[in-house]
């Protein structure tokens, strides 16, 4: 019985390891795709302006998710296949509409303020028309985290799909009309309103359980404190990934913006591959204790040589071929982004490791142990971004950005090993 049970869930976890593999893989290919197109469509300097805008708008995005999507996860994980699965979905769903509404009304009243502080006052219709997608983009990260949650990675890939196959589909669209930067913010909350639209039916269709005589209990206190320690992760994650290209549109010129935005784009969903291995593997450590402590020790660490493996010939790949790639793809007017790109090996490899320690922290509920560990980071990338990027532009970001996730890292690792040993 116990060999059935063992074979079962090293079934299940192949199967969901392999769903990770397609769903980040599609959002990969898609993602690149539509910034291939966006770059080649628009010169390079628009095409930085447009990296800038939306720098600001990730930060706003993520800001808004308040970490309840992540917090879900994790009482999803650990409630998976419960009675209280329902209660978790109504609490968390409860949670998301408040705080995406609140910061969509919250960008509404400072939109102009905002544009007008940073010297771009043509920015204002812009923020103003990107209102709803702080709205649905909320809607569409909870839907990932859900389905990650309940291990059923196969409808995370459908998300996914949905969402960035439509954004390239409504870009290309919208963009042989004008090549105005409205239209691709129109494209993306077309494409994330109906993207939320299939999930939230899905979600509902497949796992709402319907039945009479169930236990109400509501999880929103539990939900919303442990997001806060994944609200100020959520800050230190802003700056360590989009404070760069913020100060770059702030200190230097927007082609510069759009030379180290293409180089950027690519290091950040590189490690999507660490994503996938982990969206199939991490949830089983929400349920680590004595009895299976040894064996997930050594599934974690297997994790790490076989991330170690890939990304060592990914690196070796960008730094020998990246001169030739990237003219080749996006334009030759991008060749200046091959440098950047290939400094920013050092971050990807961190990150990918990152992806792996702090799902691990996650799932064991300390969160707030990495929320202390991004703060010396924080700190760290503020300050060398502020001294490199006036003199280095593009090439100081990516030095700046390199250098100051490796703390990080290598305190989060501490922590995993303090638990695992």
């Amino acid at each position: 019985m116990s060999y059935f049970l063992e074979h079962l869930v090293k079934n299940k976890l192949h199967k969901e390891i392999s769903w990770g593999f397609i769903a980040k893989g599609t959002a990969l290919l898609l993602y690149l795709l539509l910034n291939i197109y966006l770059a080649r469509t628009l010169s390079v300097e628009k095409f930085g302006t447009w990296s800038f805008l939306f720098s600001i708008l990730t930060i706003i995005l993520l800001l808004s998710w308040s970490g309840i999507n992540i917090s879900t996860n994790r009482y999803i994980a650990k409630y998976n296949k419960t009675k209280e699965l329902n209660n978790i979905l109504k609490s968390s769903i409860k949670l998301r509409i408040i705080f995406s509404m609140g910061f969509a009304i919250i960008f509404l009243l400072i939109h102009k303020p905002l544009a007008l502080l940073i010297g771009r006052p043509e920015f204002i219709p812009l923020f103003l028309l990107s209102i709803p997608l702080i709205l649905f983009s909320g809607f569409v990260e909870y839907l990932k985290q859900v389905f990650m949650g309940l291990h059923r990675i196969k409808y995370n890939f459908i998300i996914n799909f949905l969402e960035f196959g439509l954004k390239l589909l409504f870009v290309i669209l919208f963009l042989n009309f004008s090549l105005e930067l409205f239209n691709i913010v129109n494209a993306f909350v077309i494409a994330t309103f109906i993207t939320s639209l299939i999930g939230f039916y899905l979600l509902y269709k497949k796992f709402y359980i319907k039945t009479k005589n169930y236990k109400q209990k509501d999880f929103t206190k539990e939900i919303l404190k442990y997001s806060i320690p994944m609200f100020f992760i959520s800050i230190g994650f802003l700056i360590t990934t989009e404070i760069d290209i913020l100060m770059l549109g702030l200190l230097a010129a927007d082609i510069e913006v759009g030379i180290y935005a293409i180089a950027k784009q690519i290091i950040t969903k590189l490690p999507h591959i660490a994503m996938a291995v982990g969206m199939g593997t991490m949830p089983i450590f929400a349920k680590l204790n004595k009895d299976n402590k040894e064996k997930l020790r050594n599934t974690f660490y297997k994790l790490l040589k076989i991330n170690a493996l890939i990304f060592s010939l990914i690196t070796i790949g960008i730094i020998s071929f990246s001169w030739f790639f990237i003219p080749l793809i996006f334009g030759v007017g991008y060749s200046a982004s091959v440098l950047p790109l290939q400094i920013l090996t050092v971050y990807m490899i961190s990150f990918s490791f990152s992806i792996f320690l702090s799902s691990f922290l996650d799932y064991r509920g300390l969160a707030k142990k990495r929320a202390i560990n991004m703060s010396f980071s924080m700190v760290l990338n503020i300050v060398l971004n502020f001294i490199l990027i006036p003199q280095y532009g593009a090439v100081g970001a990516a030095i700046a950005t390199s250098i100051s996730y490796l703390p990080y890292v290598i305190l989060n690792w501490l922590e995993v090993r303090k638990v695992l040993n």
